[in-house]
């Protein structure tokens, strides 16, 4: 093992970790013999030696006239060590609460038009890989204007979802066209359902268990979307139970 190196993990710089390690194998001395041996300038020596002496690595007498300096017993350096890591111990619980406050922060967005419905549909899909790897979707909205505003980004959309490994479970009115039906279904994994009530709003809201995007369709898209893991288990457990209630589509 490399002394010097070991020793710079324990926050010494490399001069610090001489001139420690020099003073310890020459026992109380002055500053010359230190020099001497770590090949260091005086000047660099004498700011290694003030530093170790704040951190309790060193110690300096004066015997005839002249400082000499003495270094700490290694066992000091493993006590101050266990000393950090108890206290890291001790406000671990704190920090651990402050990050998943963070987490639980709600972050809401409103974002207009084609390229950023394209650039939600991507964020959204990329938390569904992170998660569970399921979008669940509630339709509402007339069954063509998904495809109206997505437009020419269909394949780009259709091929990041099966390069993130994420399936679709989508719960529709039974009154969507067929050849929507079908053009779902046949998308690898996807999943259909549908109910004859109770979807009836210009929306598309799509659920993951971190974020949930609400899309309203009219002249143009806007999309509403939320980030809040207590808000997105609540629409999944909105969703699941429609699941349940709904009818499975089946293009056979």
């Amino acid at each position: 093992m490399n002394i010097l190196s070991a020793l710079k993990s324990f926050d010494l710089s490399e001069n610090e970790a001489k001139v420690y390690t020099t003073v310890l194998s020459l026992g109380l001395t002055n500053v010359g013999p230190i020099v001497e041996k770590s090949k260091l300038h005086r000047q660099s020596v004498y700011v290694a030696l003030e530093k170790l002496k704040d951190i309790g690595l060193m110690s300096e007498v004066t015997k005839n006239n002249r400082k000499h300096f003495e270094a700490s017993s290694p066992q000091k350096i493993v006590r101050q060590m266990e000393e950090k890591c108890r206290k890291a111990k001790e406000i671990l619980p704190t920090l651990l609460k402050l990050e998943a406050e963070a987490k639980e922060k709600f972050e809401t967005r409103v974002l207009y038009g084609k390229n950023e419905f394209f650039e939600n549909l991507k964020e959204i899909s990329e938390s569904a890989a992170r998660t569970d790897k399921v979008m669940r979707i509630l339709g509402g909205a007339r069954d063509t204007d998904f495809y109206k505003f997505l437009g020419k980004n269909y394949k780009s959309y259709i091929a990041l979802l099966k390069k993130l490994g994420v399936v679709k479970y989508a719960i529709g009115p039974s009154d969507y066209t067929d050849e929507f039906k079908i053009k779902f279904i046949h998308e690898e994994g996807n999943k259909l359902k549908t109910m004859d009530v109770g979807l009836t709003t210009p929306t598309y809201t799509r659920i993951t268990p971190e974020m949930v995007s609400v899309e309203i369709y009219g002249p143009d898209v806007t999309i509403i979307q939320m980030k809040n893991k207590v808000i997105a288990k609540s629409y999944c457990e909105h969703f699941n139970l429609l699941w349940e209630q709904a009818v499975p589509f089946s293009c056979t």
